[in-house]
């Protein structure tokens, strides 16, 4: 079986008459919306990458600022402890020498009451024992002694005492 197409040349003419025909009316109605909407369309596209590039410069440059200022923070923050802690040491070696004076100062008031009441006890001492040697003598002697006396031999023992 073998095909036989018949074409005839008034067909063509219609078919090319209504094709242009349909292309004009095309183009005056249908073509320009169509083109305005690409056009429209394709500056949208070209309007949010350029606002995504920008928004990507802005973020980068606020990266690069918040980083800074992060950096700074660091720095200030790690100054402040350096500091805090030089000011505790200072603070701690007051203290320290504070508490060591106050220590020399109460062993040199233990000293010094120390000496106090030995000075106290020997001179307690003397005296009993001079009083002592004069309640001795007297009975020894058998006879009591004048003040003037008393006085003397008192005195000459507590030199003796002191002596010694």
């Amino acid at each position: 079986m073998a095909y036989h197409i018949n074409i005839h040349p008034l067909d063509m003419l219609n078919t090319l008459i209504a094709v242009l025909l349909l292309f004009f009316v095309l183009r005056r109605v249908a073509f320009p919306p169509l083109l305005k909407a690409i056009r429209d369309r394709q500056a949208r596209i070209e309007g949010d990458i350029k606002a995504a590039e920008d928004i990507r410069l802005q973020a980068e440059d606020l990266k690069r600022d918040l980083d800074q200022q992060l950096k700074d923070v660091r720095q200030r923050a790690e100054a402040a402890m350096t500091r805090a802690l030089r000011d505790a040491e200072a603070e701690s070696s007051k203290i320290l020498d504070r508490a060591r004076q106050e220590s020399r100062r109460l062993v040199e008031e233990a000293h010094t009451e120390i000496q106090a009441e030995r000075d106290q006890v020997l001179a307690t001492v003397r005296t009993q024992a001079v009083e002592l040697a004069v309640t001795v003598a007297t009975k020894v002697l058998g006879q009591g002694l004048t003040d003037t006396q008393n006085e003397r031999l008192l005195e000459q023992f507590q030199a003796e005492a002191e002596q010694s």
